[in-house]
């Protein structure tokens, strides 16, 4: 038997057939009849896109495509990693029906519904519209409007585990039972407005400090420390006169504590703005760790006319709050300039 277009199966399938324009970031919320999609975030709430604003993991977990602030921080690096949005795993849990309670509440499927002496789960079977699903038959939403109403009374998302952000299995949170049990009737409306967890949530990516003043004070044992250098070798005196080739470095303050992990970018005519294009694609692939930007003020010999267009090269990282880039303090001032 197919399934409904509004199941998950059906919303499943219809995201595979659209993987790549959904990558490639295409309208695409109409092929699912505008209807808003439900799911549980990181921070163990509910919230809503559309169809398109999300794709499904090898694991079966609904992949959020956002560059909302709210999210960044539990981005996880996936299908789109050559690109500044951020994918993050959260938890489908229902899609609009365009049916209303008797109280004039929106009903999803995965909601409980009081019909009679019943509390009956929403979903969508082989009818056209969805259904109230008993034990044995199921009850139509528009049949249960016209023979006595029924209200909202809870959701299936309770006793949600950790795992479902690594690995989603809809039966999970699918239960058919008529819930005649009072302590899972409780559960039930205690998760009506918001999930129920059985362990703790997922941890979000660590949080940095955007600037520095004192680059001593930014680094740690997770820091990658970024500069430029010179793509060609210059002669240089040593203390003794005699000449030895080397690279040079633009950098004005390396730190004087350890550093155990750097990052070199490689100036070649003056490919300033392509370097530190692929230093914030590389932070975005890596949210683990923290990149901090050697200075290079005085090095490169940066006019004061040019701190503004340097600092416009951040653009990126600001537009698509990339948090894991710690930036000498006149580039964040140069950009706050800007933007009042």
């Amino acid at each position: 038997m197919t399934p409904h277009q509004f199941s998950y199966q059906g919303i499943f399938d219809l995201e595979r057939n659209h993987h790549e324009d959904i990558l490639n970031r295409k309208p695409l919320k109409h092929l699912l009849k505008d209807r808003k999609i439900r799911f549980v975030n990181p921070k163990g709430r509910f919230d809503y896109c559309y169809f398109g604003d999300f794709y499904f993991s090898s694991g079966n977990v609904m992949m959020l495509i956002t560059n909302d602030l709210f999210y960044t921080r539990y981005h996880r690096p996936d299908q789109m990693s050559n690109t500044f949005w951020s994918t993050v795993p959260v938890i489908f849990a229902g899609v609009e029906t365009s049916f209303k309670d008797d109280d004039g509440n929106e009903i999803f499927t995965y909601d409980y519904c009081d019909f009679g002496r019943y509390r009956l789960m929403v979903q969508y079977l082989s009818f056209d519209e969805p259904c109230l699903m008993a034990d044995n038959h199921s009850i139509p939403l528009s049949w249960a409007k016209e023979h006595g109403g029924f209200r909202k009374s809870g959701t299936t998302l309770y006793d949600l585990k950790k795992e479902m952000f690594e690995i989603f299995n809809p039966w999970e949170i699918w239960r058919l039972n008529q819930f005649d049990d009072p302590q899972e009737r409780e559960k039930a409306h205690n998760a009506l407005k918001e999930p129920i967890f059985v362990d703790e949530l997922p941890a979000p990516n660590k949080r940095w400090s955007r600037t520095y003043t004192d680059i001593d004070k930014v680094m740690d044992d997770d820091a990658v420390l970024v500069y430029f250098r010179s793509s060609f070798k210059e002669t240089i005196p040593d203390e003794n006169g005699e000449l030895f080739e080397q690279y040079a470095y633009y950098i004005d303050n390396y730190p004087s504590v350890e550093v155990k992990q750097e990052y070199e970018m490689v100036v070649d005519n003056e490919n300033y703005q392509q370097l530190l294009y692929e230093l914030m694609l590389k932070a975005h692939r890596t949210p683990e760790k923290c990149f901090v930007l050697c200075d290079f003020f005085e090095n490169i010999v940066i006019f004061d006319k040019c701190r503004k267009i340097f600092a416009q090269y951040f653009m990126p990282m600001i537009e698509n709050y990339i948090q894991n880039i710690v930036l000498p303090k006149w580039i964040m001032e140069e950009l706050i300039k800007e933007a009042v």
